[in-house]
């Protein structure tokens, strides 16, 4: 089917608070007749769904939806989303003291009963009911919202812990009622409320997550102060917010400012960085006739500007929508422990009602069968389940953070499992992103101390980065300060004579910049200027490579800078992509063989980040670059990635062997159930060792050694 056949839409989804129902959605939205793909993710709770128009419509995925007990919207204001979301997690945090504040007498009540056998039953059974009634809000008001995912995740046929644990909290609470009918005190509240609570704060920290994820696109509207100096009717300059700007419209970008508007440039000469934007290293002439976007920096002198894109149609705006499109389309992948879970609850119902037939007809007892098979739904109490990635993420967050990265998405460990391709930008990534001095080369009479203070005579007080670069170099700001002109910087030495700092002939080669210095037009020496690599990425790329993943370097910049960075970090010419927009890189991350990781620093790389398995932000990184990216690092250079790379692969074995463990109990608790020999104090010692055998072996990815043993 051509291309242009092919309507896409992103959608917001209102009321998608798991990732099961998002796998769901994804489902059912795939099987309408006319779909031709549909991604939805929860973290950011949307859809993108692609349809052939001659089959199918939009009113049909909003009446799927709608079907599947949510909502779709045309599109969602990352404000309004992330109030909403402060509201879930007030209202989870609620939740939550409730589950522990009733939770813990309920289960003070139950621990009696286990401990003192020697009660009466008159007051074991009151006890017990003191247990039930403690564990009423925990169950009615803190499970509230799980009962509602279990029924949606039946109708989107997507079982997961939702309703696994509404199982197990449907069978202990119906069998602790069918035992204080009978005048027996063998109840399960203690059961029912550490289920609801351990996935109230599971949720908690979800929506917590989910919460930061939208700062991906709150971060492109704080990239500048949103204000223009527009031109009125009598020709004066008045600042007005840039949302009041229309087509058409002359706005002033002072030197030194940032650009808040797309236009093109209809008076004024200067130079620009759009490095944020696009990557490239260099600084760029622009002039009448040529256009900037919003984010660019103004170097040399103040410009007037043609306003011919309103705001939210500017380029960094769409860079936004951008990156929410990479979110939706890569969809919501199923982890272990869902998968686990899934498998669950299907098994769980059927055994318990083999149980039920089975018992009632070897016992001829109903009311037997019943109670054998109520516990039976109890004893398959996935706590255990519910903690072994809980507990596993968390440690792998603790051990990230002394290592000096930081795990905004926990459940990375499992995306970055057998990497393949790992994609670098270079400008601030593989480089440290800021010109700088790599070298000075005199001419004779002349040291290089000198030369570099002459230069920085000249450069003091200028809004460039090369003079930057210079006056960092010479240690900071000397003299009174220069001037720049047209195509050079002016300044005088302390005997009155003439600096001048500028181009050389053939100044540009291998991505850096020759400057050369005069003193009465006379040459004394050159400069040369350049972004300098940063230590550890030729060693991070060799280790990488060593591991059998492919390495790529992708950047915004030309050609020339792009292969000379390759060559000095050990990358081959048909490992470079030179001339990326954001865009393309986004492209090339779907491309490139998977699980891909994407390491940026820029706005720029913001669709990549997102589109990639793991997106890796560096230290230097921009706070659009880091609000997308899945793993901050926030202190080391790019070593980190492998580190990145080794905490996963061990936290993912951890997980997989907690997993183990969780069914492991199973295996035994169902059996004793069936057969009527597990008591409720053995249901519970049972229980307990389970959730400890999975804490205790989370715990081990605390131990640390040298080598690629660390995390193990």
């Amino acid at each position: 089917m051509p291309a242009a056949a092919v309507t896409r839409q992103l959608f917001a989804v209102d009321g998608l608070w798991c990732g099961g129902c998002a796998r769901g959605l994804e489902s059912r939205l795939r099987a309408i007749d006319g779909v031709i793909g549909a991604g939805v993710h929860y973290v950011t709770a949307s859809a993108l769904v692609q349809w052939d128009p001659d089959r199918c419509d939009a009113e049909a995925v909003r009446a799927c939806v709608h079907e599947a007990g949510y909502r779709l919207l045309e599109r969602s204001d990352p404000q309004t989303i992330r109030l909403r979301l402060d509201r879930e997690v007030r209202s989870l945090t609620l939740r939550l003291v409730v589950a522990i504040a009733f939770g813990m007498w309920s289960m003070a009540c139950a621990v009696v009963l286990y401990l003192d056998p020697g009660l009466s039953p008159a007051a074991a059974w009151w006890i017990a009911l003191a247990s039930g009634v403690l564990a009423g809000p925990v169950i009615l008001f803190s499970g509230a919202g799980i009962g509602r995912m279990a029924a949606r995740s039946i109708r989107l046929r997507a079982p997961g812990l939702d309703l696994l644990i509404s199982i197990g909290v449907a069978g202990s609470v119906a069998a602790s009622a069918l035992a204080l009918a009978r005048g027996e005190a063998q109840v399960y509240f203690d059961t029912a409320t550490m289920l609801v609570t351990l996935l109230v704060l599971a949720r908690l920290i979800e929506t917590r997550v989910r919460r930061n994820a939208t700062d991906a696109t709150l971060a492109l509207g704080r990239l500048f102060d949103d204000t223009a100096e527009r031109r009125d009717g009598a020709g004066n300059w008045e600042t007005v917010a840039c949302d009041q700007l229309a087509i058409g419209d002359v706005v002033q970008v002072r030197a030194g400012g940032v650009s808040t508007v797309d236009g093109v440039v209809v008076s004024g000469r200067s130079a620009v960085d759009t490095a944020m934007l696009t990557g490239e290293s260099g600084a760029s002439a622009v002039g009448v006739g040529d256009r900037i976007a919003a984010g660019t920096v103004n170097l040399v002198r103040a410009v007037e500007v043609r306003v011919d894109r309103v705001s939210g149609d500017r380029d960094v705006d769409r860079m936004g929508g951008r990156i929410a499109i990479e979110l939706a389309a890569r969809g919501e992948p199923i982890d272990s422990a869902s998968h686990a879970a899934g498998a669950l609850t299907t098994a769980i119902p059927v055994v318990s009602l083999l149980v039920v037939l089975v018992t009632a007809i070897l016992t001829r007892s109903i009311e037997t069968g019943l109670v054998r098979g109520l516990v039976v739904m109890l004893a398959a109490c996935p706590c255990a389940l519910s903690l072994a990635a809980p507990l596993v993420h968390l440690r792998a967050s603790v051990i990230a953070a002394g290592r000096g990265f930081r795990l905004v998405d926990a459940a990375v460990v499992e995306r970055l499992t057998g990497a393949r391709t790992a994609i670098f930008d270079k400008t601030g990534t593989l480089t440290a992103g800021q010109p700088r001095v790599l070298s000075v080369e005199s001419r004779a009479g002349w040291t290089d101390a000198e030369v570099v203070a002459l230069a920085a005579r000249a450069e003091t007080g200028l809004d460039h980065p090369l003079a930057r670069a210079v006056t960092a170099h010479h240690g900071g700001p000397l003299g009174a300060g220069g001037s720049r002109g047209s195509r050079d910087a002016r300044g005088f030495d302390p005997a009155g004579r003439r600096i001048r700092v500028g181009g050389a002939p053939g100044g540009a080669s291998e991505g850096a910049t020759r400057l050369r210095v005069w003193l009465d037009d006379v040459p004394v020496g050159d400069l040369l200027i350049g972004d300098a690599i940063d230590p550890e990425a030729g060693d991070t790329i060799l280790e990488l490579r060593r591991r059998g993943i492919d390495v790529l370097l992708a950047t915004g910049d030309a050609e020339g800078p792009a292969h000379a960075v390759a060559r000095a970090v050990g990358l081959s010419p048909s490992s470079v992509f030179a001339g990326c927009t954001p865009l393309s890189k986004g492209e090339l991350v779907r491309r490139a063989r998977g699980p891909v990781l994407f390491v940026g620093d820029g706005v720029n790389d913001g669709p990549a980040l997102a589109a990639a398995d793991c997106g890796i932000s560096v230290a230097r990184a921009h706070a659009a670059a880091s609000a997308t990216a899945a793993v901050v690092i926030t202190r080391g250079g790019l070593g980190r990635v492998v580190d990145v790379l080794d905490l996963a692969a061990a936290a993912r074995r951890r997980l997989r062997q907690n997993i183990v463990l969780a069914l492991a109990y199973n295996l035994f608790a169902l059996p004793a159930a069936a057969l009527g020999l597990l008591s409720p104090a053995w249901a519970a010692v049972a229980m307990i060792a389970s959730s400890l055998a999975v804490t205790a072996n989370a715990m081990r990815l605390m131990i640390a050694d040298q080598g690629a043993s660390r995390w193990n």
